[in-house]
Parts: structure tokens; sequence; C-alpha cells
């Protein structure tokens, strides 16, 4: 915990960091928070990877694997153990996840290092970015709680390091966090300020607003039943509902638009959806190099995508989840999610899910390293797929001509406006309204040209949630709490144990911690 909260990432940011700050040169200096605020703000970019957060909501769940192929995609095992919920507390991801929300959540802390003490005398800008700093803090907590269900909680202003954290899990670490939000919301900055007000409660783009405080709040309900025992469904739709009521977003008119390069440029436009987002840009060393990026890992050695040198061949849609949630669950010849094939010309694949023979951009058939066909096919093997197996998944492309193929040129969207209808359809379907769930769910099928469904059952939010948010770092969530997360699936025959809902806690942080951090049941 000492050199994680002493760490400050290597990633470089846009804004300037100073050498040396104090919290007096902060508070005399407005011009100064920005700043400050830099470095907590860059965590969020490292978390949408295979090998973080993203990776363990996706490849645990039934929409993504990353299969073994011959000698590729085994490393040591990690992408076969999650797809089997077979993690064990030395699992790569397991460790490199908790000590980069550790970072993250200890950057926050440095960041109110700098603000200083609150006092009863204190400027307004400094009540914004203090609250700044203690939404992204409650933010990387609430991911933490969420896998792990613990997350170490240390008073910024006490430098005593021999002092433990405190370790806050259960009820009490859900209401610690609620609690937290609440009182920073009046203070966060605003995506739609009023005129007149003061230059610092007007949020930049990519900046956390008193919108997305909102919707961690309603994310952290709509959880309540899994985390606590107790549902929170009336209590979410409170803040759903607020979100809904600002008038802020609206249902995107084409749905790969919010994924394309350079996808800052929806910002505030009638249908934006963006809520949350973490900023990426190609021009700019993030220390993420390969790490954030989405063509490289999917698709096959022989496909360049127009730009790409090299692709690893790895990760796919299993077909289960295709058959049941896409070709059972719309009309994939008319649902917009399926696929889109505007960038076909110079690339030759499609956003959205690319099946069957694969060509060049000259039409021209490809094949794998073997001589046969590249076909992508619904069937795969877990630990045996060969080059061609799986489907692949495109949802943020790489520029026509990319200015550096290791980076990415789209912003990670990591809420939206989709799931809040999406949410709260499904509030209303468990507190007993599934003619408003229903409404709701047809006005987004709507929006996407697929067909409006007739009846809805609760099951359904579940696969249109999966239809809708694919491969956005969803997917685990929801299983878990729809209760099919255990469940057979594909290649996994036998259901997991209830112990799986939770990642171990890794040996190292309980080592490192001198007895107060205990191990999750079945580790």
């Amino acid at each position: 915990m000492l050199m994680s909260f002493l760490l400050i990432d290597s990633c470089s940011l846009d804004e300037e960091i100073l050498d040396e700050l104090t919290d007096n040169a902060v508070t005399s200096d407005p011009n100064l928070l920005p700043s400050v605020m830099a470095a907590p703000i860059g965590q969020l970019r490292g978390l949408w990877m295979r090998e973080s957060v993203w990776g363990f909501q996706e490849a645990t769940s039934d929409e993504l694997c990353f299969p073994t192929r011959g000698s590729d995609w085994f490393d040591g095992g990690v992408w076969q153990a999650d797809y089997l919920h077979e993690w064990t507390p030395q699992h790569r991801d397991v460790v490199a996840t908790w000590n980069a929300l550790n970072t993250a959540i200890s950057l926050c802390n440095i960041s109110l290092l700098n603000l200083g003490v609150e006092t009863a005398t204190d400027e307004e800008y400094l009540k914004t970015y203090r609250a700044q700093a203690k939404f992204l803090r409650a933010f990387y907590e609430y991911n933490m709680y969420d896998l792990y269900r613990k997350y170490p909680v240390r008073d910024p202003f006490n430098l005593d390091f021999s002092i433990p954290p405190t370790i806050f899990e259960g009820n009490d670490g859900f209401y610690r966090m609620v609690s937290i939000v609440k009182s920073v919301l009046p203070y966060m900055k605003e995506r739609n300020a009023a005129s007149g007000a003061e230059d610092y409660k007007v949020a930049g783009y990519g900046e956390p607003t008193s919108d997305a405080g909102l919707m961690l709040l309603a994310k952290l309900y709509i959880n309540k039943e899994v985390y606590t025992g107790i549902s929170g469904w009336d209590s979410c739709l409170i803040y759903l509902n607020q979100i809904i009521d600002l008038g802020n977003y609206g249902l995107a008119n084409n749905y790969f638009n919010m994924f394309k390069v350079d996808n800052d440029v929806n910002y505030k436009a009638a249908d934006d959806e963006a809520i949350f987002v973490a900023v990426l840009d190609d021009n700019d060393d993030y220390g993420l190099d390969d790490k954030v990026v989405w063509a490289t890992p999917t698709f096959h050695y022989a496909q360049t995508l127009g730009g790409a040198a090299s692709n690893w061949n790895g990760c796919m849609a299993p077909g289960q989840y295709l058959e049941d949630v896409w070709v059972n669950g719309t009309d994939t010849a008319k649902d917009s999610r399926w696929v889109d094939s505007s960038i076909y010309s110079y690339s030759a694949v499609v956003l959205g899910f690319n099946y069957g023979q694969q060509y060049d951009v000259s039409g021209d058939s490809l094949f794998d390293r073997s001589g046969a066909p590249l076909f992508f096919t619904f069937d795969w093997s877990l630990d045996a797929s060969n080059e061609s197996m799986g489907v692949r998944v495109y949802k943020y492309p790489i520029r026509e001509t990319p200015v550096n193929i290791k980076r990415t040129p789209n912003d990670f969207l990591i809420w939206r406006y989709a799931d809040v209808i999406l949410m709260k359809a499904e509030c209303l379907a468990r507190t007993g309204d599934l003619a408003g769930a229903k409404t709701l769910v047809n006005e987004l099928r709507t929006k996407r040209k697929a067909p409006e469904l007739s009846t809805l059952e609760l099951e359904d939010i579940l696969a249109e949630r999966g239809r809708e948010l694919f491969w956005e770092g969803h997917r685990r969530q929801d299983m878990i709490r729809f209760g099919t997360f255990l469940l057979p699936k594909d290649e996994k025959a036998e259901a997991s144990p209830s112990t799986a809902i939770l990642l171990p806690i890794p040996q190292s942080a309980i080592d490192g911690m001198g007895g107060i951090l205990t191990q999750n049941p079945g580790y």
C-alpha cells in the first residue's frame, strides 16, 4: 500500500504535471487545479483493456473468450481460468487489476492531500475539485468492490504508512461509497452549467460531472441486492430519472457512430450518449501501447485492416451467446447493431460481428497460415481452436490511415445513455411494471432498427443488454445480477461454485498487509 500510494503512474497526461505541489500553492492558485486532477483522471484509461477491469467483466462472461489456438493465447492458462472461473490468488490479471485500482485510489488521495484539509472557509472552487477527487476515488473503489468485494481506505492526510489502511467490505463498503457520492454531488462540475456559472463549475470534455455521480449511484443501487442482500430498485429509479430529466442525452441515431475514430466530436450533440468517458488519443503515449487497442487482439494475422502491421488472432464471441442473444433474439438482417459495413471498403471487415470467409481490401480470399481458407465460424474450442474458429467482434475501429497502430483514436464510453434506459426498464420489470419496461426496450430497439418485442419478461432485458452493450465491460456484472453467471456455458460444462462471484484477493496483497486483509471464500 505504501508503494502504491507513492507511485505516480508513468502514463503521460494532456495536462502539465508540475514537479512540486503543496496545498498552500494549490489553494492560492486555482490554475494549478487541473494539474492536481490529471493523474487520477488519467487512470481511467488503463482500466478498459483485456488484462484489467474490462477483461474481467468480459472474458469471464458468455460473450467473449480468448481461446487457446495451438501454441497461441495460452499464456500460462490465464484466459482459460477466466472463462472457467478457476482463478487463483496468483493469477496474473487478478494481481495486476488489484494493483491498478489501488494505484488509482492512491492517486486520488494524493490529489486530496494537495488540495489541503477541508475548512469552513474553503473557496467554492476547492469544493468542486475535492468533489471530483472524491468521486473518482469512489468510482475506483466501486470497481474494486464489484470484483473483490473489498477495498482499502486510507486517510490522505495521515502520512504514517506504518498504520495499515482500513479494509471496507460488505454492507459497510457499500454504504460508505453511497454516502460519499451523495455528499459530493452538489459540488461536482456540470455538463451543462447554468448561464453565468463560474468556470470551475463547467466541466470540460472527459471530466467527471454530476451526471456521472448520478450514474454511479444508480449502478450501486441496481446491484445493491447482489452486494448487500437487500434490493435497491426504487432508489436506482430515482437517480436514473434524474439523468433522463436533465435532457442532456439522447439515443444515438447511428449506433456505431458512438465508437468511431475521434468520437469526441459527438460531445453535446442532440444524440450524444456519453455520460462518462476515458479520453484516449493516438497521438499520445500513455504507457498503454498495444494494451488499449481493439483490432489487434481480435483479428487474424493475415488481416491488415488497411493499416495494421500485425494482428494477434485472439478473442472472439462464443457461439452460444451469438445464437441465444442475437440469432434467436433479433432480426440480424435489420438490427443495426449486428453488422455495419461503413468501413469495409478500406478495412475489409465490418463493425459488429465478422463471420464467414474473410477477404483482403482487393476482394481476394484470405487464408490461414496452414493454407486453409480463413473462414470465421460460430464453432470454437476453449483449448484447441484453430486459426479460423470464432466470430470476431469490432466496435472501436482504427483510423483508415493509422497514426500509431499501437494506440486507439477512440475514447472509451464507460457509461452511456442506452444503459440508463435499459437499467430503468430492468428496475420497472423487477418492481412489477413489465408494460413500462417493454415500452422502454422497444424505444431502444426501434432506434436500432430491430423489430419491437410483443411480450417482455425480465430475462429479455438481460438479452437486450447483451445486444446493446456487447463488449463494453458490463456483461459479468449483468449476468451476476440476473443469476446466470455461474451456469454452464458453451465450453464450460459444469456450473461454477457460488464463490466464483468474486475474484480472489491477491496473495501478495494479503501477505503485505500483515493479516488485516483476508481471502475471499473458496480460494
